[in-house]
């Protein structure tokens, strides 16, 4: 099972923006790049939404066939991108990998991004967090999830059924 920082150990959590739109071949090189670093807890990609058919307009139910809604690869995991990636949250151990981070951004950026500290992802669960996993008993308000990185990663109005991927389960060496 993968290490998981306690709320007492408060993980620190960065925002990587790059300055342009990521293409698949730059997602793909900059998520295995920070999947490299050692001390990182979990990452969430976000950006623009790459639909699979027209909502409106004269072709709407036509097939969208973007060149940019591809497979990729990230670590043992191959996974199809339905967003163009706009910002990568990271969540780390500690202050040393934060510093890893921000070298395995520059090597892997070909120009200019944002490298923000602050608080992005949620640490407790939510409300939708319950209604996907559930509580443990009555009088135990915590919630029945094995690994505790999936806390706030579920998107309440995604239609996928199965749009998370774990990269690693066991301690990077």
């Amino acid at each position: 099972m993968a290490k998981t920082a306690s709320v007492t150990d408060k993980p620190i959590q960065i925002r990587v923006f790059p300055n342009r739109l990521l293409q698949p071949q730059t997602a793909e090189k900059v998520l295995n790049e920070i999947d490299h670093v050692k001390g990182v807890i979990r990452m969430l990609i976000n950006g623009k939404n790459l639909p699979r058919k027209v909502t409106c307009g004269p072709g709407t139910g036509a097939d969208v066939n973007h060149p940019d809604r591809t497979v990729i690869h990230v670590g043992d995991c191959a996974f199809e991108l339905h967003i163009i990636v706009g910002e990568i949250l990271v969540e780390v151990e500690d202050e040393s990998a934060v510093e890893n981070l921000r070298t395995a951004c520059e090597r892997a950026f070909p120009f200019p991004f944002e490298f923000k500290r602050g608080h992005f992802i949620k640490r407790r669960p939510t409300l939708t967090d319950y209604g996907k996993y559930g509580f443990k008993s009555k009088t135990d308000e915590s919630i029945n999830l094995e690994d505790e990185r999936l806390l706030g990663l579920v998107d309440p109005h995604a239609k996928l059924e199965n749009n998370l991927c774990v990269v690693k389960t066991e301690e990077k060496s």
